[in-house]
């Protein structure tokens, strides 16, 4: 298996909603993109599996820090730095899929965070779904309340997670060489799903 850097993967699904991002090559580009945006960023080593685990992300970056952050990230990675937007959120979601050897294509939609680690709050469905079939789906969840929304906040939009949902789906049923994707977390900001981290499994044979 091939496992797709999380800039890649993200190239492979272009329709979904992503914080506003860039890769930067440089640190000189890495200034003028975190300067430009003028909001708290993230950074993220690129090319490098499990980069919380391995204490490769940067929270709260600057312009003023972002130089000395991307020299480290980059030595530590491909010699690229994913730069995003921070975002909060009010809840996190999971989405993902997989090929079952007797189904095949399954997508699956689940409460993420430290509930992911801890029930494995997952439903599966055929890939592609029906059309309402995941409004459906997530009822099924034992945590599908907190899509309703939280203390007062706005519900989930269920037609912008199922758009997520239909293009993992899409990319699964078009590409036979994708064996896996996983979009985690889906980060829910006012209601509207956010993807901010993807990554995309490609088979032994499958090129990059």
């Amino acid at each position: 298996m091939k496992t797709l850097s999380e800039w890649e993967s993200k190239r492979r699904l272009p329709d979904l909603p992503y914080p506003q991002e860039a890769l930067a090559v440089s640190r000189d580009k890495a200034q003028e993109f975190v300067a430009a945006l003028g909001k708290p960023m993230v950074a993220k080593a690129s090319g490098v599996a499990h980069k919380t685990e391995g204490g490769l992300v940067r929270f709260g970056v600057s312009a003023q820090t972002v130089g000395p952050i991307w020299d480290e990230l980059a030595a530590a990675g491909d010699g690229t730095v994913l730069l995003a937007e921070q975002v909060s959120a009010e809840l996190e979601l999971i989405v993902g899929g997989y090929r079952d050897p007797s189904f095949g294509p399954l997508v699956t939609v689940g409460i993420g965070g430290i509930a992911a680690e801890i029930f494995g709050d997952v439903v599966a469905l055929l890939a592609p779904p029906e059309p309402g079939e995941l409004a459906a789906a997530v009822k099924q969840l034992s945590g599908h309340k907190l899509l309703q929304g939280i203390r007062g906040g706005p519900p989930v939009d269920i037609g912008a997670l199922a758009r997520i949902v239909d293009s993992v789906a899409g990319l699964l049923v078009d590409d036979p060489m994708v064996a896996e994707v996983d979009c985690n977390p889906v980060m829910v900001c006012k209601g509207k799903p956010l993807v901010v981290d993807a990554l995309v499994v490609l088979a032994d044979d499958a090129g990059a």
